[in-house]
């Protein structure tokens, strides 16, 4: 009798212990929330779904680790949008609490990134963009403490064309910069590029236009193809779609050796513009950026398939970013302490990005470089040409 009641005993512990350990797990209080803004195609398109599905498989590698993220599991929220592309991000329901450790951002819409960015800045919970190339998160020539971009800025292209003209021409090859000074961006940026260029040891020569003279480009065209008898070089259009497309115009009419160089995104309305050159952060990812692999390891470890591999891939990346910062904090981490974070995802070191590996600036609150693709337009395409790295740039509001 003496025995069965000792097994009864043992047994009801053993129950007891279990019914601890499974309201353990399941506490709220054990779970990080992570709230996630999807594309402006919504959550049933197909980056909606590879985000999804990359999160979802995060969140498997969380809870399945021996420490979690410091110490917890996390949650991915999925927050709903009304699938219309002209939705306000003042209208989404963000609700925050004491478990709420970050936002992250995957419209990749500058308009939307922006509202967002306003709604965010100051705040104590971290805004992360899975974009942000045409986003400023700087004031007053500092980042705002709590926005963070996994692109550069658009300056990045400025260092690009200038690591690439160093590659392949000699310091005497003569590389014009056509620019008008109406329009802030593209006089910030041509001056940038001079600067970049002049301390690399080229004569940099500026062309100041005026965009709304359409007979300017012309003359522009020519008195650059007949400087000094220089019957071949480069301009670097930072002119706008119709500027640099009107510059090509004069130059296929006057058959000049000389070769134009574009300072904007690689659009579909330049595809017939044979010979222009472009350099961007994210054109070619699919093709050149190794997410192949990443597709390959979702499904060889949890039988999970992706369609959009860069989408699901800067998923991850963010992922890999907001574990990073919370790795740098003494383990285990009882209550998040935000301003710690905030300060540990600026210097973030190796995340890996698909075959880069990115490290977080604290100036940026941008990656500290990335991987440029060089691409030319041929046969109505854009062919990858050369990549080159290029160094993100403090921001400069003017000269």
């Amino acid at each position: 009798m003496r025995k069965i009641f000792a097994v009864f005993v043992i047994f009801l512990c053993f129950i007891n212990h279990n019914s601890a350990f499974c309201a353990q797990s399941q506490n709220h209080d054990w779970v990080w929330n992570v709230l996630v803004i999807p594309p402006l195609s919504g959550w049933d398109s197909e980056p909606g779904k590879s985000i999804s599905t990359a999160l979802a498989w995060c969140e498997k590698e969380i809870s399945e680790s021996s420490s979690g993220i410091g110490g917890h599991d996390v949650k991915f929220v999925l927050v709903p949008l009304s699938g219309s592309e002209d939705i306000s991000m003042r209208d989404i329901n963000l609700t925050f609490d004491d478990h709420t450790i970050a936002v992250m951002s995957f419209t990749r819409s500058p308009e939307a990134d922006r509202i967002l960015v306003l709604r965010m800045a100051g705040g104590e919970i971290p805004l992360i963009l899975a974009g942000g190339e045409n986003v400023l998160i700087d004031y007053n020539g500092r980042p705002i403490r709590n926005i963070f971009a996994l692109d550069l800025y658009r300056d990045y292209r400025c260092p690009a064309f200038v690591q690439y003209a160093k590659e392949i021409y000699g310091r005497d090859k003569r590389i014009a910069l056509a620019a008008s000074r109406f329009t802030v961006n593209q006089e910030r940026e041509a001056k940038i590029c001079y600067n970049l260029l002049d301390k690399a040891g080229f004569m940099p020569m500026p062309y100041w236009t005026d965009s709304s003279v359409r007979d300017s480009y012309a003359m522009m065209s020519e008195e650059i193809e007949s400087f000094e008898g220089e019957k071949s070089g480069v301009v670097i259009s930072f002119m706008g779609s119709m500027g640099a497309r009107e510059i090509w115009r004069n130059f296929m009419r006057i058959r000049t050796a000389w070769r134009l160089w574009n300072c904007a995104e690689p659009e579909k309305i330049y595809l017939s513009c044979r010979g222009m050159i472009f350099a961007d952060q994210n054109v070619k990812l699919e093709k050149l950026g190794g997410f192949i692999e990443t597709k390959r390891q979702l499904w060889r470890t949890r039988a999970m398939q992706v369609d959009d591999i860069v989408s699901a891939g800067r998923a991850i990346t963010l992922y890999e970013w907001l574990k990073g910062a919370v790795d740098l904090m003494p383990q285990p981490v009882d209550k998040m302490p935000r301003i710690e974070l905030l300060r540990n995802l600026s210097r973030v070191q190796n995340i890996p990005f698909g075959n880069q590996v990115l490290n977080i600036s604290p100036a940026l609150h941008r990656p500290s470089a990335r991987n440029v693709c060089i691409v030319e337009v041929r046969n109505r395409e854009f062919q990858d040409i050369d990549v080159v790295t290029a160094a993100g740039l403090p921001y400069v509001p003017g000269y």
